[in-house]
């Protein structure tokens, strides 16, 4: 790219409208992006298919956070949750391979449509090992429902829309937000996005979410190995 072409890019991108993440509304993304709520989407029903074995590692320690969870969702703040369930939910899932980690508090941003989308994600899953490179999958954390300023769906669907700009829409982006015990899974295909049902993690559902994530891990692999095939033709 020339050293002129470099400085009409960068005069562009100082005239669009800086937007953080938290700061986006439902509303407000269908009708800036063209997004349609889907109710039902097959790729995300793939993900959510609960006929996985859990060894019995896996079945102890689910049990185990379960258990804590159960005993201090309503004293854990935001940290706490992360750091003392959701942490070590995602680590027994282990995402971090040679291709892609799991990554926390990151920053991520892009230019889509009029806007520069921006902001520090609570989870994402990428590839690269030192920093996340092209995004899969986004967290979003939440002590309450919906706090003031503060929408968890809206977050979470806003940096999966960052992520398809940067995949350049080669694949769907997944994405999770977290309320307290409840989970819900995410998917944008295009230009339509579907929201699962909660899943209450403080009941028997705790083992179809770590189903859910562990058939992520598979989906991302068939993602990676696409493209690979893609890349060497």
């Amino acid at each position: 790219m020339s050293e002129n072409k470099k400085i009409l890019n960068k005069m562009e991108n100082e005239k669009k409208i800086k937007k953080n993440f938290t700061a986006w509304g439902m509303d407000e993304l269908e009708e800036e992006f063209d997004l349609k709520k889907t109710i039902e989407n097959e790729k995300l029903e793939k993900l959510l298919d609960n006929n996985l074995e859990l060894n019995n590692f896996e079945n102890q320690n689910i049990k185990y956070y379960q258990k804590l969870l159960f005993e201090n969702v309503h004293y854990y703040n935001e940290q706490e949750l992360i750091t003392k369930f959701i942490g070590p939910i995602i680590s027994l899932a282990n995402f971090d391979t040679q291709d892609f980690s799991y990554f926390a508090e990151r920053n991520i941003s892009a230019v889509v449509g009029n806007y520069e989308m921006l902001g520090r994600t609570d989870g994402m899953i990428a590839t690269g090992r030192w920093k996340p490179k092209i995004p899969f999958f986004f967290i979003s954390e939440y002590k309450r429902e919906v706090e003031p300023r503060r929408n968890p769906m809206a977050q979470n669907l806003a940096e999966m829309i960052v992520a398809q700009k940067i995949n350049n829409n080669k694949f769907p982006v997944y994405g999770a937000y977290i309320v307290g015990k409840q989970w819900h899974f995410m998917i944008l295909d295009d230009k339509t996005y579907t929201i699962s049902r909660a899943f209450d993690a403080t009941r028997d559902d705790i083992f179809d979410i770590f189903k859910i994530l562990k058939n992520l891990k598979t989906t991302i692999i068939e993602i990676l190995t696409k493209m690979k095939a893609q890349h060497n033709k």
